[in-house]
């Protein structure tokens, strides 16, 4: 049967790393985890990711620092260094890319493994999910690929996160059955210097975005989006929450709204009780 590789890249998220490695642990047959700031500015955001990654065991936490200068390189860089440190790399096991503000209920990870099967027509897993904006209640639809197949021990990941390897017709884990996708409710700071240094050869691409965060995300008012939606029209071309339409919102342009239960391994970090997020980092 073939086996799960689960590969997690963290840093500055000590409110995260704990359910992310659990969950990890849990849906995979080995989990690496390499915590780097990626580039030198990214530093000052350390805490404790580092520390309560040691705790655990069962973690193979490696000590790397990739020499790529390019964020996205980078990043590609950290998990093809994972990958030929693991002891499942072999040809027929599949890479699970996991990062730390991304989860998955229970029903969603029973269907993931059992796609994974040997007799699979398919090379990649395509994870539809929530992107959760604000709170644990308001989200954007999006899609992306997150669990890859190795066919060829010369496969390997490539800028940004991307296989290496053109897969057969993927399968898609559907709507019913999403990803919860908390990338936004960590620390918006970091955001902005990780978006300033991943757009540096574009910067009118990164100053747009990090305007975004200033003057719509920080001041969001969800008891009056439509107005936000407007005030960002203006400053971004698109009726939506997000600065582009790369995450999908309602038909009018607004949040989803979502009302149900997050993955168990958030619920028993407390996190679904925070109200608002950015408060949270603004402390």
């Amino acid at each position: 049967m073939n086996k799960i590789i689960g590969l997690i890249t963290a840093w500055g998220v000590e409110d995260w790393i704990r359910p992310a490695v659990r969950q990890a642990l849990v849906y995979c047959d080995e989990v690496l985890a390499v915590v780097s700031p990626f580039a030198p500015q990214l530093r000052r955001f350390e805490d404790r990711t580092y520390d309560i990654c040691k705790e655990y065991g069962r973690l193979k936490l490696l000590d790397y620092e990739s020499s790529e200068t390019y964020i996205r390189s980078a990043i590609a860089d950290v998990l093809n260094h994972m990958l030929k440190n693991s002891d499942l790399h072999r040809v027929g096991n599949w890479v699970w890319i996991l990062d730390s503000d991304e989860f998955y209920a229970e029903s969603s990870a029973k269907e993931i493994i059992a796609a994974t099967r040997d007799d699979a027509d398919y090379d990649k897993i395509v994870m539809e999910s929530r992107f959760f904006m604000i709170n644990m209640q308001h989200y954007l639809n999006e899609a992306g690929d997150r669990m890859f197949r190795i066919m060829d021990m010369n496969d390997r990941f490539v800028p940004t996160c991307k296989w290496s390897r053109t897969p057969r017709a993927p399968y898609a884990i559907r709507r019913a059955n999403r990803m919860f996708h908390y990338s936004m409710l960590t620390d918006t700071e970091r955001h902005r210097e990780r978006w300033l240094l991943r757009y540096r050869n574009t910067p009118d691409v990164g100053f747009k975005i990090v305007k975004w965060l200033d003057e719509i995300y920080a001041k969001y008012d969800l008891g009056n989006e439509d107005y936000w939606i407007e005030r960002n029209f203006k400053l971004s071309g698109v009726r939506s929450p997000w600065v582009n339409m790369g995450f999908k919102p309602d038909e009018n342009g607004r949040l989803f709204k979502y009302n149900g239960r997050h993955p168990k391994f958030i619920e028993e970090a407390g996190l679904p009780e925070i109200k608002d997020f950015r408060k949270r980092h603004a402390t």
